[in-house]
């Protein structure tokens, strides 16, 4: 019997952006007047041939095209209204709304969920069955869910299995580091290194680590509230961090 290829689930607000943004020309009519402009059919055909590398890198036609919820109402926003406001005001490729709603509209193997980003979407369904999934993205976000990830950006790494412990590692690394490209803090003065460190030779579980996490925020003068506040934003959904009957979000809880 043959193998049933692998369902990937790919982030196609990355393939999307980068689509566009290559697609994307200057035209300058005067020495000071230049303006973005994008032909759809342009942007659609990278899309696509983006696309192609993939299904074709990976051996299979079987995928979901994830996208973020753009509406505003993110969970996370309602969290930490904060989250990612250091992104308003800066400039998209011109034609990424019209892809998006293209694509969306075409509805050949796309993915939104109401309230999730395109990660969460993509950790959710990589940790619901057992079918052999994917998780195609440039996001190094992406290594906190358990399962294996192929990395857009360097294809020559091949296909990574991540395992259970290795995933909550990162996930409690996030938490401590934060992230200034979604704009939220973390623990002051903990980048990846200092992360590293105060987790270097703890055992890969979470109630072993996050002990760590609330030492660390607590010598920072923060208590536990927003040490839990910090990992709930570095949290990739997971299956199980989802109630599918609701379709609401079950905040993360250490165990």
């Amino acid at each position: 019997m043959l193998k049933h290829p692998p369902r990937l689930l790919i982030d196609a607000d990355v393939l999307a952006y980068q689509a566009c943004a290559g697609a994307e020309k200057i035209i300058c009519f005067e020495e000071d007047s230049c303006f973005p402009v994008c032909s759809l059919t342009d942007a659609l055909a990278a899309f696509n041939h983006k696309l192609s590398f993939i299904t074709e890198t990976l051996g299979s036609g079987n995928f979901y095209l994830c996208f973020s919820d753009e509406t505003g109402n993110n969970f996370r926003r309602s969290l930490y209204p904060q989250y990612k406001n250091n992104r308003t005001g800066k400039p998209k490729p011109v034609a990424l709304h019209f892809l998006r709603e293209h694509l969306l509209k075409e509805d050949k193997g796309t993915m939104l969920v109401p309230r999730l980003e395109a990660d969460d979407v993509m950790g959710i369904l990589a940790t619901h069955s057992e079918k052999e999934s994917i998780i195609v993205s440039i996001d190094k976000d992406l290594r906190s869910i358990p399962g294996k990830f192929f990395n857009l950006g360097r294809p020559e790494d091949g296909i990574q299995e991540i395992s259970t412990e290795d995933a909550d590692h990162w996930f409690m690394m996030q938490a401590l580091m934060g992230d200034a490209t979604d704009g939220y803090p973390g623990c002051p003065k903990f980048g990846p290194a200092t992360a590293a460190r105060a987790l270097s030779g703890v055992p890969r579980t979470i109630e072993d680590m996050w002990p760590v996490v609330l030492a660390a925020y607590e010598k920072a003068g923060f208590g536990e509230d927003y040490a839990l506040l910090m990992a709930r934003m570095a949290r990739i959904l997971r299956a199980e961090d989802y109630d599918f009957a609701k379709r609401e979000v079950k905040l993360w809880e250490p165990k």
